[in-house]
């Protein structure tokens, strides 16, 4: 690392299990609690703090879910938008979860509009993005049992 370049913040968790969750949000305490929320679930998760950071991990992994917060560099943006934009792009099989401190009815209607499956205003329940993340393992695991149902 030269002495121009910053440190990297992001964080990425192996083995690699099958099921991974990214977080995405400018504050370290949310990362951490959501890390070891979803990890007690069973999940593999990846954290980051910029759109940057959750691109490049977004092009490097598959993903069960996405959580992000909309405002990413602290300020009025809308970082949030933009990374919905390239998940849908790169990885549309992903189902994103907003969560936000600076909701809006129309910021909502956007989010939903592009594709988020789901979106929060904070804080957000625990048990919440428990609950949602176990229906999208068991819907996976439900929609392959499926498939090997049909090939016999």
């Amino acid at each position: 690392m030269t002495a121009l370049s910053a440190p990297r913040k992001i964080s990425i968790q192996s083995p690699a299990p099958q099921h991974r969750i990214l977080v995405v949000d400018d504050e370290s305490a949310i990362l951490f609690a959501y890390r070891r929320l979803i990890e007690t679930e069973g999940f593999g998760v990846d954290t980051c703090e910029t759109i940057q950071e959750a691109i490049e991990l977004i092009r490097a992994r598959t993903y069960l879910a996405i959580i992000t917060d909309m405002r990413l560099a602290g300020t009025d943006n809308e970082d949030g938008i933009e990374l919905l934009l390239s998940i849908r792009e790169i990885q549309p099989a992903a189902k994103v979860i907003i969560a936000t401190g600076y909701g809006t009815e129309k910021l909502q209607q956007s989010t939903q509009t592009l594709g988020a499956a789901h979106y929060f205003e904070k804080p957000v329940q625990p048990s919440a993005i428990v609950t949602i993340l176990d229906q999208l393992r068991a819907a996976l695991f439900s929609d392959s049992r499926l498939e090997l149902a049909d090939s016999c």
